[in-house]
């Protein structure tokens, strides 16, 4: 921080510290010149001694931003002591001779600031029997320590039947001039279970925490199991600690899935306009053995076939009026006949009787 900070920390050089005489009293601790990025400065301290030969009780230090620095700059933390973005106030009920405490200040620099100087913190401490003590340091506002890191995925897509475990992985890559900590969230979405880490140096509950040097690259390893046929895609999201990250759109792993349950992916496949990559095809289930009880046993209806059938059909003549009327009048002629033969011989039977 001191190192990025030197060039903007040298305007404020004519702000010089003031601090207390070192006998009979308070000795004020402060830093030349202070430095305030928009991620915040955590190397500002500020120390007090009791420099008497007795106790020293109810002492009290106080640190303020005055003037235009409170306009530009903000007290973003001060250890233990109660603070506002103006105001820290430390309170101690006693202190021996020698000794004494210090803070560590986060200045912080507000949303558009401009660079340079900024202004003074004054400090103040109070004791009981004890004649206060003052003293003041400048404050820069300085551009923060700039990293540039990006999460590459190992796969392009990941191929799974449902119950599959999958190792995947990603790439962080720092090419930015400082180092870089890296949070990188665990990797939970809808569709998979038992998410594990495999190569984590530091496990902080619901994410990883990896050292990235400047100039590196890491990468992490994890496994996650498929639970149903229509998962979401896991993501992977990470966030740069203790340095700016310039680019963030870059900061996130995405892994696309197809399942062969379904043959479908997640999103289309590159260098096409389908989601759709082979037929379904379930995991197949192991053949029961020959000595298996209770096997089933799948009965198929034969096919129908049709048969052919052949029907033999009689010549039939074509119809003709004459021939009809001809057998009539033929069976007519016959049953006149038969009915005149029937009648002659019952006339001569009679005639034979009377005879």
């Amino acid at each position: 921080m001191t190192v990025a900070f030197g060039a903007a920390l040298g305007l404020a050089a004519g702000l010089p510290a003031a601090a207390a005489p070192a006998k009979d009293g308070l000795k004020l601790d402060l830093p030349a010149a202070a430095g305030a990025t928009a991620l915040g400065s955590a190397d500002d301290v500020v120390g007090l001694t009791n420099t008497t030969g007795h106790d020293l009780s109810k002492v009290v230090l106080q640190v303020r931003l005055t003037g235009g620095l409170a306009q530009r700059v903000e007290l973003a933390g001060a250890d233990w002591c109660d603070h506002t973005k103006t105001t820290a106030t430390c309170k101690v009920d006693r202190i021996t001779p020698g000794q004494g405490f210090t803070i560590r200040l986060d200045l912080r620099a507000r949303a558009k600031a401009p660079l340079g100087a900024a202004g003074t913190v004054s400090v103040s401490a109070r004791g009981v029997g004890v004649p206060a003590a003052y003293g003041t340091f400048g404050v820069a506002v300085a551009s923060p320590p700039y990293t540039d890191v990006a999460a590459v995925a190992e796969q392009a897509q990941v191929y799974l039947h449902t119950g599959d475990t999958a190792t995947m992985g990603v790439e962080y890559r720092n090419t930015g001039p400082v180092p870089a900590l890296l949070r990188v969230a665990d990797p939970v979405t809808a569709g998979f279970d038992d998410m594990t880490w495999l190569d984590c140096p530091e496990d902080d509950g619901d994410a990883c925490l990896l050292q990235l040097p400047a100039g590196q690259s890491k990468r992490l390893g994890f496994t996650m199991r498929l639970t149903g046929p229509a998962p979401a895609e896991p993501h992977v999201a990470m966030t740069v600690e203790g340095a700016y990250d310039r680019i963030v759109t870059d900061n996130l792993a995405v892994y696309p899935v197809c399942v062969y349950d379904t043959g479908r992916c997640t999103r289309h496949l590159p260098g096409t306009r389908s989601d759709v990559f082979a037929a379904p095809a379930p995991r197949a289930e192991p053949a029961p053995g020959p000595d298996a009880e209770n096997q089933a046993v799948a009965l198929t209806q034969p096919e129908h076939v049709p048969v052919a059938v052949e029907r033999e059909l009689a010549a039939e003549e074509p119809y003709s009026l004459l021939d009809e009327v001809t057998g009539i009048l033929v069976y007519s002629l016959l049953a006149v006949l038969i009915l005149g033969t029937s009648v002659a011989l019952a006339l001569r039977k009679r005639a034979a009787d009377r005879g």
